[in-house]
């Protein structure tokens, strides 16, 4: 779609609507807790030093 085409289009739809905003959405990070799986190793000696400085 051109510029122009757009503002076109843009006015046309804007002419249909007394009233018209914009919703923007933001996504917010989900973290999924499974208590039933083990962690990868890997990941366990990623996080067992910082396990260790928040038991001291």
């Amino acid at each position: 779609m051109t510029p122009e085409q757009r503002a076109e289009w843009d006015a046309e739809v804007r002419s249909l609507y007394d009233c018209m905003v914009w919703i923007v959405v933001a996504p917010t990070p989900a973290k999924l807790t499974d208590f039933e799986t083990p962690l990868p190793s890997a990941v366990e000696e990623l996080a067992r030093p910082q396990n260790e400085r928040q038991r001291t």
